[in-house]
């Protein structure tokens, strides 16, 4: 009895490595490739693949887009157009008046294990758009993916992504609205009157970028700022820094709860720093003449105007001035200088 279990066993065992066998041989000569999930329950993928390429599209003004787990880029042309494509999901689409929709099965399958040995595209979604097109709303979602857009003026612009970076250069947007969840963010030549950034995981870099109000909230991630200029900021960061060079603002309210806050720049108005662990170091090309302020450390030295304040914990000016800096660090030195 004994031998025929063994026996019974055996062959399971060499059913299984064959069947192994086999699987790994199919897989490496391109078929199913991953394990995969959808509203039916678990599959073995069959290696679906949807691909669309419209190169000479009518114009469009307004873009939506819900990639899924794809990239988004947009990419100048003397032509409308679009170019999907995507592994083991399938992409829909549709241009009408003079509006664009791309998006995908609902029923998109969620990779579990990828089993592919050789290299593959990812899941893209290309824009092909004129240099500098005119359009009104641009609104791109995706779940896990880079998004890169570049070279258009907006109404309104709005970017929401999950997983993955996002890059924006050369745009012009009333409104403009980017929301991360885990990723960075790099942003180069922006205009637009009302900014919005958020980031839960990642760090955000601005370089010339203007805006009459900007609203950035950072959880966890640095903030640098190059050459912008803003007429109203309203920052916070949780834990990170905010570094910025050449800035020119007219009313200021920023705050770290963990990080430093280093600014170079031309503070006009009022100018609100807080830190609650780290320091702060203000250098504004403004005459100390020009300001009033209010400064506390209470763990930590100030420096103020190129000198040392010893034993002391607070400065604090006579009559309120339009150009006005309040800082206070809770655990932090600061640091205060003018004419730089």
């Amino acid at each position: 009895m004994k031998s025929k279990v063994k026996i019974i066993w055996k062959l399971i065992a060499v059913s299984l490595i064959a069947g192994l066998i086999l699987s790994v041989t199919g897989i490496a000569l391109g078929a199913s490739r991953s394990l995969y999930w959808d509203r039916s329950g678990v599959h073995i993928s069959g290696g679906l693949i949807s691909t669309i390429t419209e190169r000479d599209l009518q114009p469009f003004n307004t873009i939506y887009v819900s990639a899924g787990f794809s990239d988004v880029e947009f990419v100048s042309s003397d032509k409308f157009g679009i170019d999907l494509y995507a592994r083991d999901m399938e992409w829909f689409w549709s241009l009408e008046n003079e509006t664009l929709i791309v998006n995908h099965d609902r029923g998109t399958r969620l990779q579990i294990l990828n089993f592919e040995f050789a290299p593959h595209e990812r899941n893209r979604a290309t824009i092909y758009i004129p240099e500098n097109a005119e359009l009104n709303i641009v609104n791109i979602e995706t779940s896990s993916g880079n998004i890169n857009l570049s070279s258009f003026n907006a109404k309104t612009t709005s970017i929401n992504n999950s997983f993955g970076n996002i890059g924006l250069n050369n745009i012009t947007s009333d409104t403009l609205q980017v929301e991360l969840s885990s990723g960075n963010f790099t942003g180069s030549d922006l205009t637009s009157d009302n900014l919005i950034y958020s980031n839960r995981f990642g760090d955000g870099i601005f370089t010339s970028v203007q805006a009459n109000r900007i609203k950035a909230d950072c959880s966890s991630g640095d903030l640098r700022f190059t050459d912008c200029e803003f007429g109203n900021i309203v920052m916070t960061n949780s834990f990170g820094s905010i570094n910025a060079t050449g800035l020119i603002s007219q009313r200021a309210n920023i705050r770290v709860s963990s990080g430093g806050i280093f600014i170079t720049g031309n503070m006009s108005g009022e100018t609100v720093l807080h830190a609650g662990f780290g320091d702060i170091k203000l250098t504004t090309s403004g005459e100390k003449s020009d300001y009033s302020f209010d400064i506390s450390a209470k763990f930590g030295n100030i420096r103020f105007d190129g000198e040392r304040q010893r034993d002391q914990t607070s400065i604090i000016s006579g009559a309120t001035l339009e150009n006005h800096i309040k800082i206070t660090s809770s655990s932090g030195d600061v640091s205060v200088d003018f004419g730089g």
